[in-house]
């Protein structure tokens, strides 16, 4: 049986953003059968579902956030994750104040897409082990994301149109992190 590598998408409060990001990602590499998974967490969740036009979004986009309830980063297990992907630079800031361990690890969703654009994995190495060396001496710009560009605006409380652009964002990254991460597929 192949080994999963762990990803966690990280935003707010894990009722949009990372939820979104997370099922749009599990989709993709589940038709692609990437040994990969996906999880979402928010660094304030309250165990709240996706807002009704979230999970109307969800269904135009084939993916179901019906059962989504929203769940808190876990703080003390931030080690296991092999890629840690915040959908804003803020959340990166949080997450590398409060365990500067996962700095190599640690990227925006956008930031990322980009990386791998000059960074492809090596078809046999692990990603996390594999990003504690190449990503270790990233300049502090790299880690955080070097512009608002790199944020994924936040569509809690606004029409479904925010929702769409939400997702018309998201999906070109999550695809170029998946083509990044397994160049061999």
């Amino acid at each position: 049986m192949r080994s999963l590598a762990r990803v966690l998408f990280v935003c707010t409060a894990n009722e949009c953003r990372s939820p979104f990001a997370e099922a749009l990602a599990r989709q993709l590499a589940a038709e692609a059968d990437l040994p990969i998974s996906f999880e979402s967490a928010g660094l304030d969740a309250w165990r709240r579902p996706t807002p009704d036009v979230g999970r109307l979004h969800a269904r135009e986009r084939g993916l179901d956030l019906d059962q989504h309830v929203s769940r808190s980063v876990p703080w003390d297990d931030l080690g296991v994750y092999d890629v840690l992907l915040p959908l804003a630079r803020s959340h990166s800031r949080e997450l590398v104040a409060v365990d500067p361990s996962v700095r190599p690890r640690l990227f925006t969703v956008k930031q990322f897409a980009r990386w791998l654009a000059d960074h492809p994995r090596p078809r046999r190495a692990a990603i996390g082990p594999w990003l504690d060396v190449v990503a270790a001496d990233r300049p502090a710009s790299e880690l955080i994301g070097a512009s608002s560009a790199d944020d994924v605006a936040d569509p809690i409380g606004r029409p479904i149109e925010e929702w769409r652009a939400m997702s018309a964002d998201l999906d070109p990254a999550i695809s170029a992190i998946l083509t990044g991460l397994f160049p061999q597929r």
